[in-house]
């Protein structure tokens, strides 16, 4: 392919991913302001937010089949288009509420969350169809040096969230650093660079995918799931979704009473990532892909183990965070390059499968099992140090999942002694008006002041105490993974090293190899138990 169309697919390529994360970033900021203009609760907005995991699993999962079938420029036109739809739809909330209010106020708010949802959900199916396009689409282009471009490429989600952050800290809400904008353009200033990457991108050429390259064998795509090896990356890759992304959704709740602004941690390691991910390639070429996972992995472990113990001041925190993020930096887009290197032939096929098993896992599990064991680790502390205050806070009712079983806080008294400070004098202040605002029973609301002296410093500090060891916790799971890359890095040893093959299983001359000898054959390849293609036995 021309070099010049190349760099131009790489780079519309790069851009989905900074408007995906900058209207992911601007979108979670969002929650304050529609609680004033529609009176939208943290349930609503939490299923407004569930909704872009939503269409975004259900989608990459199906995308490869669809890439294979469609090609590569249809689906990535869809999703341009969808994208520009979900951001109008986003303008038409504000006229669209006032005049629900004006016929039927008891549905009003109802309405328009209805209305929110189902933008996200059309945002959400667009980034599937982006992941499903450019992952291939990239590893084709570049099939000599896949780990170091799809980094690359991946270092566009970090971005997006970075300048998505900022921009929504900048001009939403009433907060904001420098000025309030209306919150409608503010969430759909990710519409910008879909325009810049479509101006791009659409007017190009585009590969032809793994299933035309292959004479249009459409079974043969499928072929990557009768090997053992893809199979347990399959499991690889579930186990990083639900360390990276679940990780990364509690940070700042884990830590935010340790530091003033906890979500800094998470824009910080966000920060590290988009620079790092930019270097793996000089990395691969010493050690090949399933190295730097290996690596990656016993890094990742340390680094969440060092943010779990009790570290106190924000410096430390900050500098565990980076050892962390060196860990966790190369995983995601590394696997999606193994995948290409080593089934070519299967092209979106065994991506998609690999990035659906990474974002059902920390859907279904991920999230929900660390916030099980942030919750069980802070009751459990708050009832050996401050056996009191646990009676004056837990629940009469049981918590159980994951294999935990405990009396949990109630998540009222949480939020509301979360908003208490007290001052070296004795005295309390409250700061979050939730505190005031009807959640709690006035006889528990007092029951609260008139301990807090006592209370709040214990649950507080119980609260901190259950988060580092959720990570503690958490740090089994890049254990694990450096236990199955080890034994990934044996095996290929054992047939002669890691080799990047074409869709014909040929190994292709002058990309990286694990440096135990020469090219591996063909033949070789097809001895993992369908590496190669279908085709070659």
């Amino acid at each position: 392919m021309d070099p010049n169309a190349r760099g131009k697919l790489m780079l519309a390529s790069f851009l989905t991913l900074v408007a995906s994360g900058v209207g992911f970033a601007c979108r979670a900021a969002a929650g304050g302001v529609w609680e004033t203009e529609f009176g939208i609760g943290g349930g609503d907005f939490g299923a407004i937010m569930g909704a872009g995991f939503l269409g975004f699993g259900v989608m990459i999962f199906f995308g490869g089949v669809l890439v294979e079938k469609l090609g590569y420029k249809l689906l990535l036109t869809i999703a341009f288009v969808g994208h520009l739809a979900s951001a109008a739809m986003l303008f038409a909330a504000n006229p669209m509420f006032a005049g629900w209010q004006e016929s039927d106020p008891a549905t009003a708010t109802a309405n328009v969350v209805q209305l929110l949802y189902w933008s996200t959900f059309i945002y959400s199916i667009c980034q599937g169809l982006y992941e499903a396009v450019i992952n291939p689409m990239i590893a084709q282009l570049y099939p000599e040096n896949q780990t170091h471009y799809l980094n690359i490429l991946h270092a566009g989600w970090p971005g997006g969230m970075i300048v998505g952050g900022i921009f929504a800290a900048c001009f939403l809400g009433g907060d904001a650093w420098i000025t309030s904008l209306p919150w409608a353009i503010c969430l759909s200033s990710f519409a910008v660079i879909v325009l810049a990457y479509g101006v791009i991108a659409l007017p190009q050429k585009f590969p032809a995918t793994a299933a035309a390259a292959g004479g249009g064998d459409f079974a043969r795509v499928f072929s990557c799931f009768a090997s053992l090896p893809f199979l347990v990356l399959i499991v690889m890759h579930g186990l990083i979704g639900y360390m990276e992304l679940g990780v990364d959704s509690w940070m700042a709740k884990l830590m935010e009473n340790l530091l003033p602004n906890a979500i800094m941690v998470l824009v910080y390691t966000s920060a590290l990532m988009f620079v790092l991910r930019f270097f793996a390639g000089p990395i691969v070429h010493r050690i090949n892909p399933i190295g730097l996972l290996f690596g990656s992995s016993i890094i990742a472990c340390l680094g969440l183990y060092w943010l779990g113990q009790p570290i106190d001041t924000v410096f430390m925190v900050f500098v565990a965070a980076t050892f962390y993020s060196f860990g966790k930096a190369f995983l995601w887009p590394t696997m999606l390059a193994v995948a290409g290197e080593r089934w070519p032939q299967c092209g979106s096929v065994a991506m998609g499968a690999l990035g659906a098993a990474g974002m059902i896992t920390v859907g279904q599990i991920g999230g929900a099992r660390i916030g099980t064991q942030q919750g069980y680790h802070m009751s459990q502390n708050l009832e050996q140090t401050a056996p009191e205050t646990f009676a004056r806070y837990t629940s009469d009712e049981t918590a159980s999942g994951f294999g935990y079983e405990y009396k949990p806080i109630v998540a009222e008294r949480l939020g509301a002694v979360n908003s208490i400070h007290v001052a070296d004098d004795g005295s309390i202040s409250s700061t979050d008006p939730i505190a005031n605002a009807g959640l709690i029973e006035e006889a528990d609301k007092q029951v609260l002041l008139d301990n807090a002296a006592t209370d709040v410093p214990a649950v507080q500090d119980s609260y901190l105490a259950g988060g580092r060891q959720a990570l503690i916790d958490t740090a089994q799971i890049p254990a694990g993974m450096a236990i199955g890359f080890l034994l990934l890095l044996i095996y290929y040893k054992a047939i002669g090293g890691y080799k990047v093959l074409d869709v014909n299983g040929n190994p292709i001359e002058g990309s990286h190899d694990s440096g135990d000898g020469g090219d591996a054959p063909a033949a070789d390849a097809s001895a993992e138990g369908g590496d190669a293609p279908a085709a070659e036995g």
